[in-house]
């Protein structure tokens, strides 16, 4: 096993806190006041800013956080984050740039989410692949999803397979900080949790591909699919993972299911359709799940009949976008969508506003 050492000095070095700074307030997150009045701050006097944050992290202490409740409309639930400060926000993004390396190493080639580069219309498209020139392995599919994935990760686990790979003592101490800002599991909202999740379940991914055989196996962060041309195998490999995310202190939920995937006879469709990472799968085509496709209509034909719609929604219409793109829904997107909104005025009036704001946040220092 490869391990990572005398990583410290990088890890405080003017170049990580740098690019740390710069990582941490893009997007939406230049919004935030906090977030803009430090980036006066840094403007004003970057080596100061760059010092303040060394400081801080040398000696290392969660700030006091007030949870907020949201409502996730792909996963169709309400989830509970945290929302980091400005300076632990770049003590995050530190700590991911210099233990990168360690995060991707090994990591299973189907595994999505949180990794960059590989979001869900990368795993559409392997999905989409598999069920149209394989269909012998994916006669039935086996879904899968963890119960309270980030809740639920066992902190003394967690850190003892962190301990087995990384031997910096003070870079260790910041990152099990950062761990225990909760009691138990890994806090929604923080930088570092994306990273720490995926990568907790590396192992446990070669495991399934490796010794259960899996034909055909992915995993889109706790929720995950195994396509099979076997029924009984695949209730074999169904007790083998639930024995597995016993040693990880982890279980299913509830929602787990083996099912006959989606097939076709005498111009019939028999069988179940895929529903997975927002999308629904079926052999020759895929569409929107109902839920979003339906909270996009409605949220067109609001922003249709307002006179000024807010930059918000127009950024909600734009993320629906990429879902349109990549699904067989072009005839619904002409009947129901189009009429109501128009993509390409919204998108420059998001540009204009995002250079605009950008402007401001490079002179405000001035």
């Amino acid at each position: 096993m490869k391990t990572y050492r005398n990583l410290w000095n990088d890890f405080i070095s003017d170049k990580n806190i740098e690019i740390s700074i710069k990582d941490f307030a893009k997007g939406k997150k230049r919004k935030r006041k906090d977030v803009r009045m430090f980036l006066t701050k840094y403007n004003n006097n970057p080596k100061g800013a760059i010092n303040y944050i060394r400081n801080y992290v040398i000696d290392y202490v969660n700030d006091t956080h007030t949870p907020v409740v949201i409502y996730d409309g792909i996963s169709r639930k309400r989830r509970t984050i945290i929302v980091p400060s400005c300076r632990e926000l770049i003590v995050q993004h530190m700590v991911v740039n210099v233990l990168k390396p360690m995060f991707l190493r090994g990591i299973y080639e189907r595994s999505y989410g949180s990794i960059p580069g590989r979001g869900a219309h990368d795993g559409k498209k392997a999905i989409e692949k598999w069920i149209r020139y394989d269909g012998k392995n994916c006669k039935y599919c086996l879904k899968l999803d963890v119960k309270k994935y980030f809740d639920s990760i066992p902190h003394d686990i967690l850190k003892s397979k962190l301990e087995k790979e990384l031997k910096d003592e003070r870079l260790l101490t910041v990152l099990f900080t950062i761990i225990d800002s909760t009691e138990k599991g890994l806090p929604l909202g923080f930088y570092t949790s994306q990273w720490l999740s995926m990568w907790y379940l590396k192992d446990f991914d070669h495991y399934i591909k490796e010794h259960c055989y899996a034909p055909h196996y992915m995993r889109y962060m706790d929720d995950m699919v195994i396509f099979g041309s076997n029924k009984r195998k695949l209730w074999q490999t169904l007790d083998n993972i639930n024995k597995e995310l016993v040693k990880l202190g982890l279980k299913l939920n509830s929602r787990s299911v083996l099912f006959r995937f989606v097939y076709e006879r005498q111009g019939r469709e028999f069988g179940r359709d895929l529903d997975f990472m927002g999308f629904r799968f079926f052999r020759n085509r895929t569409i929107l799940r109902r839920s979003i496709y339906y909270k996009m209509c409605r949220k067109a034909r609001r922003i249709y009949k307002k006179e000024k719609p807010s930059i918000y929604e127009l950024r909600q219409m734009m993320s629906y976008l990429g879902y349109l793109n990549g699904t067989d829904v072009y005839n619904a997107y002409l009947t129901y969508i189009k009429p109501f909104f128009d993509f390409g005025k919204a998108k420059k009036r998001i540009s204009k506003y995002d250079k605009r704001m950008n402007k401001e946040v490079l002179l405000c220092g001035n």
